[in-house]
């Protein structure tokens, strides 16, 4: 664990399951967090989350008592905001929540209804019902352009496992036989590479710290960086014999604070 501290200069941290689960911080997570900042190691974090904005990211920071900002937050909503910005200003249909819907019109793309949208946006919504997911599938059938705010199958809440995005991915996949066009959030290289810019390290100077091997470690592996699992999140003790099978991390620590354990 040691070994990762001294010879990291950069660390890109998850959120959900690393620093907090739901709104109640992670204690050894935000320790950790605050260990790094005083060592003087550059940070930046990195969620797939999609319902939340970097401004709503900031202020639940705030409320853990950790002062960061924008610049040091890469969020699925904004990434996915961004990315889109290669093919212009766009018009819009989404089945995210308002953290998506405020980063997408900051970058100044237009929300509007699925019959009048160029592109489809899919993210998590915990008020998803029938009449969102027809829509979605309307728009997903006529657009040429489809877009995943991230992969995550599920997400960790407080009191345990929540669905992700992916359960919309694999809805529509299934009504429609169609993938998203582009994935942006981990384990996608488009995420990874804007957290290494901001880092300004190279990819063997960082260390990906998350609590998903099949998004956080594969994502770190796929650029070239040092992984680290934490099991304060959807990976614990109890299910990490069958986790390991998708891919092994270089360290494995109870929460962000086990780094500092030898």
């Amino acid at each position: 664990m040691l070994d990762v501290l001294n010879s990291c200069k950069g660390f890109i941290l998850d959120v959900d399951g690393v620093i907090c689960r739901g709104s109640r911080e992670i204690e050894g997570g935000v320790r950790g967090v605050k260990r790094l900042i005083e060592e003087g190691k550059k940070v930046v974090f990195v969620s797939n989350n999609s319902t939340r904005s970097r401004r709503m990211l900031i202020e639940r920071f705030r409320s853990f008592g950790l002062d960061v900002s924008e610049e040091d937050i890469i969020v699925a909503t904004y990434a996915t905001a961004s990315y889109l910005l290669k093919f212009g200003r766009l018009r819009v249909f989404t089945t995210g929540e308002e953290g998506l819907i405020e980063e997408l019109e900051l970058a100044g793309h237009t929300i509007v209804d699925y019959d009048e949208a160029e592109c489809l946006v899919v993210a998590s919504n915990r008020k998803l019902d029938y009449d969102l997911m027809t829509k979605a599938l309307r728009c997903c059938l006529n657009v040429d352009r489809y877009v995943a705010t991230n992969p995550d199958r599920i997400f960790p809440g407080w009191d345990g496992p929540i669905p992700g995005t992916g359960m919309i991915i694999g809805a529509l996949y299934w009504m429609t036989g169609r993938m998203p066009d582009a994935v942006v959030g981990k384990p996608s290289e488009i995420i990874m590479r804007e957290a290494l810019r901001k880092l300004n390290c190279k990819p063997e100077e960082v260390a990906v710290v998350g609590d998903q091997v099949e998004v956080d470690v594969v994502a770190g592996k796929k650029v070239g960086c040092k992984t680290v699992l934490v099991l304060s999140g959807v990976t614990t003790e109890e299910n990490l014999k069958d986790k390991l099978k998708i891919e092994k991390p270089d360290v494995i620590v109870k929460d962000l604070d086990g780094l500092w354990r030898r």
